[in-house]
């Protein structure tokens, strides 16, 4: 027979056994899950951390740009304007209310205007040439001259001389230009 102490001993080790089990159950079943969940929620959390932190540099990179839009603006007006859409005038009529403008601020006559019709481009796919032949007349030679700097470096459109043939007259000097204007095939958006 079993002595009431051995008993309580039996017990008591079955208790602690139990205890032992339980909170190793406990462990197991409850509280290790929840701490794999709470890294899972961390390290999603680090995850958007970084993907704000991404998305605030693009942000404000973006509105750093978004600071210069004016400026882009103006530049591509600048270029439409150099180099207009192919249509049926392909911008040659302000192209030559341009030309006499600037002909009227230097004294000079500009006329005798005659163009070909326009050809492939041999630099760039999407543009045409335009080939163009001009007459321009001025008292003063001076003025010719600076006729032709602003039509190469002032005036918007995109032109390049390819010949200039003066000849003197008794009270004028006359010019006579060959030069290439030059419109594009590809349209972008107007601006304003």
């Amino acid at each position: 027979m079993m002595s009431a102490r051995r008993i309580d001993q039996i017990w008591l080790f079955g208790g602690l056994a139990l205890i032992v089990l339980l909170v190793a159950g406990g462990w197991f079943l409850l509280i290790n899950p929840k701490h794999a969940e709470t890294a899972e929620v961390e390290t999603a959390t680090q995850d958007t951390e970084i993907q704000l932190t991404r998305a605030k540099n693009s942000f404000a990179a973006l509105k750093k740009e978004a600071e210069k839009l004016d400026e882009y603006e103006a530049q591509l007006a600048e270029y439409q304007a150099a180099l207009p859409v192919t249509s049926k005038t392909n911008g040659i009529p302000d192209f030559l209310k341009e030309l006499q403008k600037i002909g009227l601020k230097l004294d000079v006559d500009v006329s005798g205007y005659s163009a070909s019709a326009q050809e492939a481009s041999k630099e760039v796919t999407s543009a045409k040439v335009l080939p163009i032949t001009l007459n321009v007349e001025g008292a003063e030679p001076e003025n010719i001259s600076k006729f032709l700097k602003q039509l190469q470096n002032v005036q918007p459109r995109a032109v390049q001389i390819d010949t200039v043939s003066l000849t003197s007259k008794e009270d004028s000097v006359e010019m006579t230009l060959t030069l290439n204007a030059y419109v594009t095939s590809t349209e972008t958006a107007k601006i304003g």
